[in-house]
């Protein structure tokens, strides 16, 4: 995929709510008893906003006294982001986190703040850094993810460049920027080894050869698997990261299921996490790996939940079903088909609630018909087919968009 391309699908600037909505630094550190008062009532200062510009300097000689009391930076910390002042804001976070390394609060706006910026590998080891401190935020995987896939997505596009244009030593410098984020992904360290060789580097490349191997156990007993690991391209290890064996399953599953569907749509189509969300009641969803997805693709309304409100994870997709979610995707990013290229299903009545989602799957040429020319929109989907399903309207999407 077009890195410019991704960056102006995924990149959003730094949203701010009310100022009410932002949480009390106090949350995360208490004040000293002797300071209270007098952060009580910057605090309130701060959340009236009549003047932004004597609370700053009223903090600054506060800080002259007592430069140890990380919720007074975050404070400023948030009127420099109120002040759009960016720079700033990531120097008063920074001093919180010098105070309290795991103050969620600063953490969370340096991830935020280096994202805008476009510093995408520090942003998504931040945000991985607060998931593995248990913060617990409904959208802080995908955006772990998608500062994940934009930073590997740039490292790897400009390695490709370099090596096709013979700058290997910068390739390769590329490529090892790129294993500082995803270590453990075989078929990096595979296209190194090959990029060392190229440089006559045999025992280098030799050591990559071998990490890749030994990150791939099942290399001998099925091969198969191996091969298609080696082969993947790099956009879907910049997609999938150190979820690329996930990828694997889903892909070769005989049925993919509604949990996976979802997980799919997130990962190829992470911009539906901006789209206007209406929270929805699910309850059985606790224990799915892809809850997060789940959750998004429900409240943007791409999946529905049962009357019972559960999701059913677990059930098979069917082909009515997948045909129902990516035409709702393709509306909610301006992909309406083709009328000119309507397909009656012999076996699909046009008062069918179905009928104009499969007609515009068929005419966009997401799904195909049977033999027979029917759709079959009981029948399930295998993973392969969802998984080709997902990246044709991708790259429908990438074509309208150039």
């Amino acid at each position: 995929m077009n890195f410019v391309l991704l960056v102006l699908l995924l990149q959003s600037s730094l949203e701010l709510p009310a100022r009410s909505a932002m949480e009390n630094p106090t949350a995360v550190s208490p004040i000293p008893q002797k300071f209270y008062k007098d952060y009580a009532k910057f605090w309130s200062r701060f959340l009236a906003g009549t003047n932004d510009d004597k609370l700053a300097k009223d903090l600054d000689k506060f800080h002259q006294k007592q430069k140890a009391i990380d919720p007074v930076w975050i404070l400023e910390g948030y009127l420099a982001l109120y002040k759009h002042d960016n720079t700033l804001a990531r120097g008063k976070f920074t001093e919180a986190v010098k105070i309290n390394p795991k103050n969620r609060i600063a953490k969370y706006y340096l991830a935020e703040l280096a994202f805008a910026a476009g510093n995408y590998a520090q942003s998504s080891a931040i945000y991985a850094e607060l998931l593995s401190m248990g913060v617990n935020l409904p959208d802080l995987e995908t955006k772990r993810q998608r500062a994940f896939l934009l930073a590997t997505d740039s490292l790897l596009s400009a390695a490709a460049r370099a090596e096709l244009e013979n700058r290997l030593p910068e390739a390769e410098d590329y490529y090892r920027q790129a294993l500082k984020i995803a270590p453990n992904e075989p078929a990096l360290h595979t296209r190194l080894a090959d990029l060392l060789l190229k440089q006559d580097k045999i025992e280098e490349a030799a050591v990559e050869r071998k990490t890749a191997e030994d990150l791939m156990p099942h290399r001998a007993a099925k091969p198969a698997v191996a091969e298609s690991v080696k082969i993947d391209n790099l956009e879907d290890l910049g997609r999938w990261g150190s979820d690329i064996d996930l990828f694997h399953r889903v892909r070769d599953a005989e049925f993919v299921t509604r949990e996976e569907l979802a997980l799919l749509i997130v990962r190829y189509f992470p911009q539906v996490t901006e789209f206007r969300q209406v929270p929805r009641i699910i309850t059985d969803i606790q224990t799915s790996r892809a809850a997060s997805e789940i959750q998004i693709v429900v409240a943007v309304g791409l999946m529905d939940p049962l009357p019972n409100h559960a999701f059913e994870p677990g059930s098979p997709v069917t082909r009515g079903d997948l045909a129902r979610t990516l035409a709702r995707l393709s509306r909610s990013i301006g992909l309406t088909g083709d009328a000119s290229s309507s397909i009656a299903p012999q076996d699909l009545a046009p008062t069918n609630e179905l009928y104009s989602d499969v007609q515009l799957v068929l005419g966009s040429g997401l799904l195909t018909l049977g033999d027979a020319g029917s759709f079959n929109v009981s029948g399930y989907v295998s993973g392969r087919q969802a998984v080709s399903a997902v990246e044709r309207l991708l790259h429908t999407f990438q074509q309208v968009q150039r």
